[in-house]
């Protein structure tokens, strides 16, 4: 298991687009993922878990690979985190 923490930087949070990019992301991987907040750990493959979630700037996120995961493929995950979260 691997995991990366990232504190939102976007306005509008975990939005639509950007969840969908996100999912699509985790659907190409080998491995279940995770995004948990506040208490709640949702599955990273289905946009309507993240949207349920409600993360708004300033919030922790933790992004959990549960499975076989290179670092090139978590680093590909933290730079999309970077830039669009």
């Amino acid at each position: 298991m691997k995991e990366f923490h990232h504190v939102l930087r976007n306005e509008r949070g975990f939005h639509p687009k950007t969840a969908s990019r996100f999912v699509q992301m985790v659907k190409g991987l080998d491995s279940a993922v995770t995004v948990s907040w506040d208490d709640n750990v949702v599955s990273a493959d289905r946009l309507s878990d993240l949207a349920s979630l409600d993360v708004h700037k300033g919030e922790q996120i933790t992004v959990t690979f549960e499975d076989h995961v290179s670092d090139e493929e978590m680093g590909r995950f933290r730079e999309f985190a970077k830039q669009n979260l």
